[in-house]
């Protein structure tokens, strides 16, 4: 009976990280509206010259252009690929054409991306950002529940991941960014799980289960369209998993449970496993994008002088902690404290 009830707390936990989401971007799910900043497009023609029949001034914010001149265009292209039965390899809408499916940010073979073929592709990004949310707050809570937090502190962790600005600001500009950053703490946990069953004489038949979670979570971030979050993802395996095998290993010498070869080479066998099959499950997406990304045009364009003289001054430091402390585009205006002057943002 108390096994019933625990499972009925992690139902409504779950249950939960859904709805708080979907309250959040209620507008642009069971509201109507969409997250497109179609507003956006009356800066150029031929959308400016009707500008005035829709009663646009300018654009609520400008900066968020990227869903509605890039994003959304794939979205369209890959639909309509679809529907005609052709694969898109090329885009020939782009300049004299360029390579399409291998550049993976349309997250065509992502899963998740089914929803931009079942609803109309406006109505869909409210609904995919919902899903993507709610798997960042079960897989946080998952991953400290493995850690051994109570369920109100895994829920607080949740929470904390699932609204934290990063995913919030991508689920607005980068669909491709938040479907990949939700799948680290679901690979945090499955290393973790991974180290302590295949460390252990007892949990031997617990390991395979989580090491295939681990490679088919890694592979499913590998589609998800944004490589570099991939590459952070790895970067922060490594040295959770160092750290994890380095202690387990210091506890086992000193006890002298278990030798040390159990204690790492083990776990660290599967743990290359894990990654290795990650990386042939995201395969069909990551070897064309290292095939395209050799032509790409911005290798060498820019010197390191003028990379770092695109960097923010020192005072912007202060947005961290307050983000509007400059003002926000939004407002079409700011104030500059510093030299007293209200400078437009249109």
């Amino acid at each position: 009976m108390s096994q019933l009830k625990a499972y009925k707390a992690d139902v409504f936990i779950v249950a939960g990280f859904f709805l708080l989401p979907l309250l959040l971007f209620g507008a642009v799910t069971i509201g109507g509206r969409t997250m497109l900043p179609a507003d956006n497009l009356f800066q150029w023609e031929p959308w400016s010259s009707a500008a005035a029949e829709f009663n646009i001034e300018y654009p609520h914010n400008s900066l968020l252009s990227d869903m509605i001149l890039e994003n959304y265009p794939w979205k369209q292209f890959t639909a309509s690929s679809i529907e005609e039965r052709v694969i898109p390899l090329w885009n020939p809408y782009i300049f004299a054409g360029t390579p399409f499916l291998a550049t993976g940010q349309h997250s065509a073979y992502y899963p998740f991306s089914l929803i931009f073929l079942i609803m109309s592709i406006p109505m869909a990004y409210g609904w995919y950002t919902v899903i993507q949310l709610w798997l960042a707050g079960v897989f946080t809570y998952l991953f400290g529940r493995v850690l051994g937090l109570r369920r109100p502190s895994a829920t607080i962790a949740g929470l904390i991941f699932q609204g934290s600005g990063f995913l919030i600001v991508s689920s607005a500009v980068f669909p491709m960014i938040l479907g990949a950053a939700i799948w680290l703490p679901l690979l945090l946990a499955c290393v973790e799980m991974v180290i302590r069953n295949a460390a252990s004489e007892s949990g031997a038949g617990k390991t395979l289960p989580w090491a295939v979670l681990g490679a088919i979570a890694l592979g499913l971030q590998m589609l998800a369209g944004h490589i570099e979050i991939t590459y952070y993802t790895l970067l922060v395996m490594a040295f959770f998993a160092l750290w994890r095998l380095v202690t387990r290993a210091y506890d086992a010498y000193r006890s002298g449970s278990l030798p040390l070869t159990i204690t790492i080479l083990k776990p660290a066998a599967w743990l290359l496993g894990l990654v290795a099959i990650g990386i042939m499950l995201g395969a069909v997406q990551f070897i064309p994008f290292v095939e395209v990304g050799q032509a790409n045009f911005r290798e060498g364009s820019a010197t390191l002088a003028q990379i770092r003289g695109w960097a923010f001054p020192p005072r912007r430091l202060l947005t961290l902690a307050m983000p509007d402390f400059f003002g926000n585009p939004a407002d079409h205006a700011y104030l500059d404290i510093f030299t007293g002057r209200t400078t437009p943002f249109t």
